[in-house]
C-alpha cells in the first residue's frame, strides 16, 4: 500500500468496484457538505488501472461521485487532493475488497455481492478463497451468492430489474447450466413458481430419480453419468438434476430388457408383448382389462390370446412393478362394451348428467358449422377439458386455490341442494357419477390419441406422477394414510384437489347449449381463457387433428397467416400437402398463426365481460 498526491481527474471507478451504479444527486448531498466543512475523513481505496496512468477506485464510490461533483460545480480546485490509499493486489483480490467494504452498508443491493462473487470467481478464485478473504466461515453461502452471480444473463437481469423474486432465481439456479436456464426461462412466464421453474428443469424430477434408484446410482455414475446437486434445497443431498437422461435412459432400458426376458420365461411366453403404460378409457387406467394371473407350480398362467399384453412400471421405491391387461376393450369382450354407469338419482346428483337431447343439438351444430363428425367433435371436447385440467394443476402449482374451491363448491351444490330446485349444471360428474354415455368407443379412442400429442396431457401425467410419489399414497394403512395427508405441505394437497376436480370435468365444448359456463369462469381464474397462454402451456395444434377437419375449412384455417400468394398456390396441393401447409403456418415460431387457438377450445365467460363493463362505466 502506497501513497501519491492525486486530483479526481485521475481517478476512474474501477471495474473491480461492485457497487458500479451511479449514485443519485441525493445521495451524495450530505457527504458533499461534510468534505467542504471537514475535508475527506476516509481515504479512497484505489488501484493503479492496467496500461494507464490512470486509478481505479474499487471502494469509496460515494466518496468519489461527492468530490466529482464538488469540482464540476467549482466548489473545490480540479487540483484538489484527494486522500487515497493506493493498493497492490491481483484483481480477484482488489473485487474482494470491494465485496468487503461494502457488504456492511446498507443500500448495497443483493445482486451487486453475487455479482462480485461471480467475479472474483471468474478471476480464478475458488469460494473457499472467497468465503476466507470475505471473513464467511460458511462456503456453502459463499457457492450459492457465486451461483446467483453466474446466473444467464437474462435471468439475472430479470433479478436486478426486480422481475423475478429471490426465490425464483434461486430455483433458476438449481443447476450450472446456463444455457438451460436461459431456454427455461424464455420459455416460462415471469410469475411462474419456483416449483415451476424447478420442474420444467427437471430439478428433483421424481421419475427421473425414480429411474435412477431403479439403475442404481452407482451404476449410473460408472457409465460415466452425472448428477448435479441443488445448491438451494435445505439439504445438501434432497433434490438434484439428472444430466445426463439419455445415458440414464439407455440404462434403464437395458434393465427392462432383462426383466422382460424373466417375465416372458416365468409366463412360458416368449411373443409376449409389452405397452409402456396400462390402457386407458376416457382419461383413466381401464381397470375392467386388468388381469391377474394364475399360478401353477413356477409359473403364471395367462389367457391364451395374443391380445393379453404386460407392462412393467417403475414404483416410488425404484421398483419393477409388473401387471397384465387386456390390451382392448374389443379384445377381451368381443365388441363394444360400455363402462360401468354409476346408477344417478332423480335428485340433486342428477343434475351433474349432460342432458341428451341437447347434446345432440350442440353436437349437430358444431357438424354444420365446422364441418366435423361426432368422433372429432369429441375429440375437440376432450381435448378443451384437458386444457381446463392442466390450468389447474398449474394454479395449483402456484400456490392458488382455484381447483379445490370449484371442487368443494360444485360437490356441495350436486350433493347438498334442496331437492326439486332448479335444475344446475355444475361442470363436473358428481363423484361416482354418469361414465359420459352415448359416447362411441371409436370416439374414446380417437380422443385419447390426440389427448396424447399436447402439452396439457404432458402436464397431467407430471403432476399424477409427482403425488403418486407421496407417503399418502404409499401408507398401506389406511388410517395412517390420512394422517399422513393432513400432514402435507399444501401445495401438495392443492395439486391433489386439482387433478380430482380435473378428472371430474364434464365435457364442454363452445357451442349453444353444450357451454358450461362455469367453466369459462373457472378458466379465468386459472389463466387458461388467453390464447397466448394456452397455445404457451397447454396445446399445440397437429397435422393429424388438422386433418379431422373438411379440406375447406383446414384451408380457411390456415388462410389469415400466410400471404395472398402462397394461399393460392394451396388450391393445387393435394389433402395431405395442404394440412402439412396448414400446420406449418399455425406452429411457424413467430408467425402470425403461432397463437391460433381452434375456437371450440376457448373458454370466455359473457357473465365477467359484462361485470368488467360494468366495472369500467362506473369508474368513469
Amino acid at each position: 500500500m502506497t501513497s501519491t498526491t492525486l486530483t479526481i481527474d485521475q481517478i476512474r471507478l474501477s471495474p473491480f468496484n461492485v457497487r458500479n451504479r451511479i449514485p443519485t444527486a441525493e445521495d451524495t448531498a450530505t457527504l458533499e457538505a461534510s468534505i467542504l466543512v471537514e475535508g475527506l475523513r476516509v481515504p479512497v481505496d484505489v488501484h493503479r488501472m492496467r496500461d494507464s496512468k490512470l486509478y481505479g477506485a474499487f471502494a469509496g464510490r460515494r466518496r468519489y461521485y461527492a468530490i466529482k461533483r464538488l469540482v464540476e460545480r467549482g466548489d473545490l480546485a480540479r487540483d484538489w487532493p484527494v486522500p487515497h490509499k493506493v493498493h497492490t493486489a491481483s484483481d480477484a483480490e482488489l473485487t474482494e475488497m470491494s465485496i468487503s467494504e461494502n457488504l456492511i452498508r446498507k443500500d448495497m443491493e443483493e445482486h451487486e455481492l453475487y455479482a462480485g462473487v461471480a467475479k472474483a470467481a471468474a478471476l480464478g478464485h475458488s469460494a473457499a478463497q472467497i468465503a476466507r478473504n470475505l471473513g464467511q466461515s460458511d462456503v456453502r453461502k459463499v457457492e450459492r451468492w457465486m451461483r446467483l452471480g453466474q446466473l444467464a444473463p437474462p435471468v439475472f437481469s430479470a433479478l436486478v430489474a426486480g422481475t423475478i423474486a429471490i426465490d425464483q432465481a434461486m430455483a433458476y439456479g438449481g443447476t450450472a447450466d446456463r444455457e438451460l436456464q436461459a431456454v427455461t426461462f424464455a420459455r416460462l412466464p415471469s410469475f411462474a413458481s419456483p416449483a415451476q421453474i424447478r420442474a420444467a428443469m427437471k430439478i428433483g424430477d421424481t421419475v427421473l430419480r425414480r429411474h435412477l434408484t431403479f439403475v442404481g446410482e452407482a451404476i449410473y455414475r460408472a457409465a460415466g453419468g452425472r448428477y448435479e446437486l441443488d445448491l438451494y434445497a435445505e439439504d445438501a443431498n434432497e433434490r438434484g438434476r439428472i444430466v445426463d437422461e439419455g445415458k440414464l435412459a439407455a440404462l434403464v432400458e437395458e434393465k427392462l430388457a432383462t426383466i422382460r426376458e424373466q417375465v416372458r420365461e416365468t409366463t412360458g411366453r416368449p411373443e409376449l408383448r409389452f405397452i409402456p403404460a396400462p390402457p386407458l378409457f376416457v382419461g383413466q387406467v381401464d381397470n375392467q382389462l386388468a388381469i391377474t394371473p394364475t399360478r401353477k407350480g413356477d409359473r403364471l398362467v395367462l389367457p391364451d390370446n395374443p391380445a393379453v399384453v404386460a407392462c412393467i412400471q417403475i414404483d416410488a421405491g425404484g421398483a419393477p412393478a409388473i401387471s397384465y391387461w387386456w390390451e382392448t376393450r374389443k379384445a377381451k369382450f368381443g365388441g363394444e362394451k360400455p363402462a360401468t354407469v354409476t346408477p344417478v338419482s332423480s335428485g340433486p346428483i342428477g343434475h351433474a348428467a349432460v342432458d341428451a337431447s341437447a347434446r345432440g343439438k350442440a353436437d349437430a351444430a358444431i357438424r354444420r358449422e365446422e364441418g366435423l363428425g361426432p368422433d372429432a367433435t369429441f375429440t375437440l371436447s376432450a381435448q378443451r377439458k384437458a386444457i381446463l385440467r392442466a390450468a389447474l394443476i398449474d394454479d395449483a402449482e402456484a400456490g392458488g386455490t382455484a381447483a379445490l374451491d370449484y371442487l368443494v363448491f360444485a360437490q356441495a351444490r350436486a350433493l347438498l341442494a334442496t331437492p326439486g330446485g332448479a335444475a344446475e349444471r355444475i361442470g363436473m360428474r358428481t363423484i361416482g357419477g354418469d361414465a359420459m354415455p352415448g359416447v362411441s368407443h371409436d370416439a374414446h379412442a380417437l380422443a385419447h390419441k390426440h389427448l396424447g400429442a399436447i402439452p396439457a396431457t404432458q402436464t397431467t401425467a407430471a403432476a399424477i406422477e409427482r403425488i403418486r410419489a407421496r407417503p399418502f399414497l404409499a401408507e398401506p394403512n389406511v388410517d395412517a394414510a390420512f394422517l399422513r395427508y393432513r400432514d402435507e405441505d399444501p401445495q401438495v394437497k392443492n395439486v391433489t384437489a386439482a387433478l380430482v376436480a380435473g378428472f371430474a370435468l364434464d365435457r364442454s365444448l363452445a357451442s349453444e347449449d353444450y357451454r358450461v359456463p362455469i367453466h369459462d369462469v373457472v378458466a379465468h381464474l386459472v389463466g387458461a381463457d388467453r390464447d397466448d397462454a394456452v397455445r404457451r402451456r397447454y396445446w399445440t395444434p397437429t397435422a393429424e387433428l388438422l386433418e379431422l377437419f373438411p379440406r375447406a375449412k383446414r384451408d380457411a384455417i390456415g388462410a389469415p397467416f400466410v400471404d395472398r400468394a402462397t394461399h393460392r398456390a394451396w388450391s393445387k396441393l393435394t389433402s395431405r400437402d395442404l394440412t402439412a401447409a396448414v400446420h406449418a403456418a399455425v406452429t411457424r415460431a413467430g408467425g402470425k398463426g403461432a397463437g391460433w387457438v381452434h375456437p371450440l377450445l376457448r373458454f370466455t365467460s359473457p357473465f365477467l365481460a359484462h361485470q368488467a363493463i360494468a366495472q369500467e362505466a362506473r369508474a368513469s
